[in-house]
């Protein structure tokens, strides 16, 4: 009886939706992408070793530092040292209570200053995507561009 009540109560309640788990919210930071080795060392932070050694993190124009969560939307600064260190502006999706932020899209700036979105584009079958990888077509290797602005 107990358990048939039990099921009875399961078969009712409502899912919990993620959203309505935790609050979530996009927002606009600026700052400079950078490992975190090299976000804390001006601090007097000893350089972490091991597995954090290589999580990427946003240093904010006040200071802050606030880890990235590793997705489509920050993969290239995970991987491509040449998208770090300048000046950034990022699109995330910001989840109370978890300290890292999920980027959706993300600006740095360009050689001659300018915020652009960074792509990896093939010539040969004109295919931008995120983060660099051989191209989805032809598998030859993409070249980092800056998005051409509209």
């Amino acid at each position: 009886m107990i358990a048939w009540m039990a099921l009875a109560l399961i078969a009712v309640a409502p899912p919990v939706a993620p959203d309505e788990a935790t609050e979530a919210r996009n927002e606009t930071f600026t700052g400079t992408v950078l490992r975190l080795t090299d976000a804390i060392e001006p601090l007097g932070v000893t350089s972490p070793q091991g597995p954090i050694a290589d999580q990427v993190v946003l240093r904010g124009e006040d200071g802050s530092i606030l880890p990235l969560l590793y997705n489509v939307g920050s993969r290239a600064f995970f991987e491509d040292d040449r998208l770090r260190d300048r000046p950034a502006e990022l699109v995330v999706r910001r989840i109370e209570g978890l300290p890292y932020l999920q980027v959706l899209s993300a600006k740095i700036a360009d050689d001659s200053g300018v915020l652009r979105t960074p792509e990896y584009y093939c010539d040969i079958c004109t295919i931008s995507v995120r983060f660099d990888q051989p191209c989805p077509c032809c598998q030859a290797p993409m070249e980092l561009r800056f998005k051409p602005e509209d």
